[in-house]
């Protein structure tokens, strides 16, 4: 069975966000080559993009942070502030480097046991089309023309393209083009598993 992935399957991963568990459960069957799971490379330069923005929000608010706790310790009240709020700063830095480490690891399971799907000048082209044809923003168009780019040589056979982007990949129109070439499209990681894993058993995994 092969699985279609892209940057916030990437990015629950690396947060631990609310359905993590989920998608840990997608790269397991991966490792196990139980699934082929494949991701976008736009993919992974975004979920590296999209944690490097948010370290430099979390350091700029860090920074916020200590002036206001250096500032509010003049005062006699909470001059033991910057001692009782160095766990709180600790983590605040060590966050971003868990979540970069949680990150890379994904990307290098996948790299190993599945694959990365290249970038093709074809695929730019075609995804000005998608975007247009499907109302899609510009990231979300580049990443489903690198899907369907995979799709057309792909071996028969059940497939599925997993997202939680549901205001971007819940169209129709989507699910319609993309059922052509036997592939289902689920937009909530935890339905996504249980597909998944249903699939599976009634093929005799």
């Amino acid at each position: 069975m092969i699985v279609y992935a892209e940057t916030n399957f990437l990015l629950e991963l690396a947060y631990l966000q609310e359905r993590c568990e989920r998608c840990g459960e997608i790269l397991a069957l991966c490792q196990s080559n139980h699934i082929s799971l494949i991701v976008p490379a736009f993919s992974i330069s975004e979920a590296r993009r999209v944690w490097d923005h948010r370290l430099s929000e979390r350091n700029m608010f860090q920074q916020q942070l200590i002036r206001l706790i250096r500032e509010l310790a003049r005062s006699q009240p909470f001059k033991a502030l910057p001692e009782t709020s160095k766990d709180l700063i600790a983590a605040l830095t060590a966050s971003g480097e868990d979540a970069r480490d949680r990150l890379e690891q994904a990307i290098s399971t996948i790299a190993r046991f599945g694959s990365i799907q290249p970038l093709s000048d074809r695929d730019l082209a075609g995804a000005i089309g998608l975007e247009k044809k499907f109302s899609l923003s510009p990231s979300d168009a580049i990443v489903l023309a690198s899907i369907m780019a995979h799709l057309v040589s792909a071996a028969p056979g059940p497939k599925c393209f997993v997202s939680q982007d549901a205001k971007g990949f819940a169209n129709p129109g989507i699910h319609d083009e993309l059922a052509g070439f036997e592939c289902k499209v689920l937009v909530n990681f935890t339905d996504a598993a249980g597909y998944i894993g249903s699939t599976l058993r009634a093929a005799g995994h």
